[in-house]
Formats: structure tokens, sequence, C-alpha cells
């Protein structure tokens, strides 16, 4: 049976620990498992699933950072019928309360340090509060009223092996698999469903895209609620029997010291860490021979990074690519292609990978033509069932016809590549014109000196809104406001040219490596105040 095949998401642990038991499959630390202990560890946490009692569409939550048991745990829930949940050791209780109690799981599973940091407190906390937990596991030495998670999992349970066979037999593609809570950039964050086909459909498209196979090994260090760590290079690892490598969180000296020692052939990052390593003395030391693909998306990539990272691939050979995607879409369906240059990768977001679809819409979701800016709009097997607990929010997002109305503003070549704009809800009129915040970040950020731009409409009594420009430059760098106000003049209409700039030397980041405009929407109206 080839991969094509198969349809749910642990029937590839089962096909790669037949295939080649004895090859790497996943790295922690010192902890190297092959695809043979990947197997046999999913099968135990599952049986420990079904003693606990854990039934059809149950959730599982797993609170830690990328490692061995994440896979693991995901792996396993999804085998007994459960939906999955990975919980960010760095939420504080207030939102770790807040998605728990949205998607009232039946088991938590929760490391105990992390990073040094002691989560005791935390867990014994959300224990005491949530009684539909029954049970909670721990990765480390066990708090009150608490198992370890090792040694509740390794023990024998022969008289679940027929259990087991029984319930995996019983699950269908559209069954629930993964639950991801959104960002929250512009509210409370939404928790976004996927089924082991939705998970299945996308990352079938993807190893294609990726030119991932056996030889594939990935560094994965993004946090576990994130849909780069569950699919896009988790699953897409899983897929295609390649190995994955983990890291708790992402440090740019120590993910460049992996790179090398692991011979990393795959990574993919957010723009912003890309930036970060080269910061570092060691980058420009580094052997990236093995890489043979260096991916990135969430945000805009300044042109100094791809000049970089073109440069490496002229050396070795390797590819760059970028593309678009969301929760919602369960990772990438646009994407550059092998070859593609430095303008496409800088300008655009790829273009719709088939079977997809994907169009350019007006407010009333009319088709717009080629070059006209809309919001995003796409069809396709990798959609989502719909948000948790919400469906009056999944209804005004999905047509009857299938199409996920994304809310992201774009528009579309004549070669079929987008052009990301901003998002809807950031566009403003000032003077009864329409301001796309992305055209002006562009603009700003093609002066040497800045490194992240976010354009903002604030409230004003003459032309309704205006345009105010966070602006953060590179380390070591400087730039002005008459500089930036010149630069803008230059390139874009009178009306466009931001009101005010403010320079700092950090802008509040999303874990996406996205600026946080919420967060910036806050500050606005504390300064407003003064």
């Amino acid at each position: 049976m080839g991969w094509k095949d198969l349809n749910l998401t642990w029937h590839y642990v089962e096909k790669w620990a037949e295939a080649k038991p004895a090859a790497e499959a996943l790295v922690f630390g010192e902890e190297r498992l092959t695809w043979g202990d990947f197997k046999k560890r999913m099968d135990r946490i599952a049986r420990a699933y079904l003693e606990i009692g854990v039934e059809k569409g149950d959730r599982i939550a797993l609170l830690s950072a990328a490692r061995n048991e994440f896979l693991l745990s995901y792996m396993a829930a999804g085998k007994v019928g459960a939906m999955w949940l990975g919980l960010n050791p760095k939420f504080t209780l207030d939102e770790l309360r807040y998605q728990i109690g949205d998607a009232q799981p039946a088991i938590l599973i929760a490391v105990r340090t992390f990073l040094g940091n002691d989560l005791a407190g935390t867990i014994t906390a959300l224990k005491r509060e949530f009684p539909f937990l029954k049970k909670v596991l721990i990765i480390g030495e066990p708090v009150e009223g608490a198992e370890g998670f090792g040694d509740f999992v390794d023990r024998a349970r022969p008289e679940f092996d027929a259990a087991l066979t029984k319930r995996a037999a019983e699950i269908h593609p559209d069954d629930e698999a993964l639950l991801m809570y959104t960002s929250g950039s512009t509210g409370k964050p939404k928790g976004v469903v996927h089924t082991h086909a939705s998970i299945v459909e996308n990352i079938k498209v993807e190893v294609l895209k990726f030119y991932v196979n056996e030889e594939t090994r990935c560094l994965l260090h993004f946090p576990i609620n994130h849909v780069a760590a569950d699919v896009e290079i988790g699953f897409a690892a899983i897929m295609a029997g390649g190995a994955l490598i983990f890291m708790e969180q992402f440090d740019p000296v120590g993910a460049l010291k992996t790179i090398e020692n692991e011979k990393i052939t795959m990574f993919g990052q957010v723009p912003v860490m890309f930036l970060l390593q080269m910061k570092q003395p060691q980058f420009f030391q580094i052997d990236f021979s093995h890489v043979r693909l260096m991916a990135w998306a969430g945000a805009a990539a300044p042109k100094v990074m791809v000049d970089v990272l073109s440069g490496i691939c002229g050396q070795t050979g390797s590819m760059l690519i970028t593309g678009y995607g969301s929760t919602e879409v369960c990772g990438f369906v646009t994407y550059t292609e092998k070859g593609d240059d430095i303008n496409t990768l800088l300008k655009t977001a790829g273009k719709i990978a088939p079977p997809f679809e994907l169009k350019i819409v007006a407010d009333d979701r009319r088709e717009l033509p080629d070059g006209k800016i809309g919001e995003i709009a796409v069809r396709g097997p990798f959609m989502f069932k719909g948000y948790l607990n919400k469906p009056e929010a999944t209804a005004a997002v999905m047509d009857k016809d299938g199409w996920y109305y994304t809310s992201d503003l774009a528009f579309k070549d004549a070669r079929g590549y987008i052009t990301i704009t901003g998002r809807k809800s950031e566009m403003f009129k000032t003077g009864g014109e329409n301001v796309y915040p992305r055209e002006i970040e562009e603009v700003i950020e093609t002066h040497a000196s800045v490194l992240f731009s976010a354009v903002m409409g604030v409230p004003d009594e003459i032309y309704q809104e205006v345009g105010w420009a966070f602006v953060m430059p590179m380390p070591g760098k400087e730039v002005t406001e008459e500089e930036l106000r010149e630069l803008c003049r230059t390139k874009l209409a009178n009306f466009k040219v931001p009101k005010k700039f403010i320079i700092r030397p950090l802008l509040p980041l999303l874990a996406s490596g996205k600026v946080s405009k919420l967060a910036l929407k806050e500050e606005i109206k504390d300064m407003m105040k003064t």
C-alpha cells in the first residue's frame, strides 16, 4: 500500500515501523527513537488512554514543549479516536484556563519543568479547578494527586490489545483528530478542529511541494500549539518517513548547532528566527551543506534575509520556499516554486497548489479580476471542520459551497501568484480613500536600516483615520522619522504616507513571528489618552 492510500494519521507510523523499524524517527536530547520504538510507544500510550476510559470524540491535552512525547501522545490519541490539543508551557495560568475550559479534555499530560521553571503550581491549580479531567499525568516528578507519565503508560496492558484493535478499526477519516487555537491576534482565541482527512490531504501536497522523503531530517523548534509543529513539519516528516529532531524552544545558536550536528536537511522558520540567527557570529561558519530546503511563512521576509539565504543556496544547491496558509486550512495552501527569483520570494506568497482552489473576492464575495485587491477565499480537502463551540463563527467564514473566507487581503497576478496586502480588519479609510497597511509597510522596509514595521489606522477628527507607522530598526542601525517620511513620499500617494512614525528597538511579536497589532492597538489607546 502506497502512502497515497493511507487516510488516518497514525497509519503512517505503522507503515514506517513495518518498512524500516530500525531507522531513526524521533530525537530529543539524548533520546533517539526508531520507527519501531515509535509504534510500540504509541500503542502503549493508546492502551493507557483506553484504561483511563477515553471515548471517541474525547480530548487529550499535552502541556509541553516539542519533545518525543509530543508526537507519541498525538498519534496515540488519533488511534483511539480522541482529539489532541497542544498547550504552550509559556502560557499564563489564565490562558491555560481559557483553552482547557473551552476544550474540556479528559486527560492532561504535562511536563513538570520547562526551561528550569517548575510548573507544579499551574498543574495543581488546573487539576483542582477542572473536575472533567479524568487523569493528570506528569512528565517528570509527579505533583500530588497525579501519576508519572512514563510509569503509567509503560505498564503492561495485554487485556487492552483487542480493545485497541477494535477502537482503531472504528476510526473514520472525517473523525476529529487535532484541536489548535488561533493566535488571538484580533480577539479571544478560537479552537480550530481538524480531522484525519484534512491533515492527511493537506500534507500529501506539502511533501511533494517541499520535496520531503525518507532521507529528510527536519528540525522542529516551534511550540506544539502551532500549526507548523502539529502539521507542516511534524506530520510531514511522519508521512514521508523522515526523522524529526526536537528542540524545547527556538534558540538562535542552539538551532544553528543542531542544523550542523544533526545534518538537518529541512527546516522551516518565521522570518524573525532567521534574522536572529544571522545576528550570530557563528551563522557564517555553520556547515549548511546537508540542507536541501529552507522555508518561511507567517510574515513578510526582509530583503536582507532573502539575500543571505539565497547566497547559501547558491553554494549548497538548496531551495527557498515560502507560501501562505493558516490554522484553519491546516498549514500551507500556496507555495512558491523551486527556482523562483528573489523578487517573487520577497513580494509574493506563491500560488495555490492543485487540487486546491483560491479566488480573490470583493466584500459581496464576487470574484475579482487579476490585479484587484480583495479577500482571499480558498477551498479544498484541507478545510477545518469548524470552530469548537462556536457554530456562528464558523458560519460567518464558510459558505454552503465549501469556500473559506480568510479575512486576508491580497491580489493575484497573471501567473496566479498572490501578494498579501494585509488583513481585512486592518484596512482603513483616510479622507474616503482605502489604505492597505502592508503596501506602506513594504515601502518602509525597503530602507536599509529597517527590520520590521507595522502600520495602523488611528481615529482622526478631520480624515476619519490616519496611518501611524511603528518601526523597528535593525540591531545597531538608526533611522529617523524624516528619512522614512521622505521615502514614503517618493513611493506612495500622499494620503498613504503615515502621519506619525514611532521608532523603537523592539515591537511586540506573536509566536508566529508577526507583529502583534492587537498589542499595538492597546498602546495606541493609551497614547491617545495622554
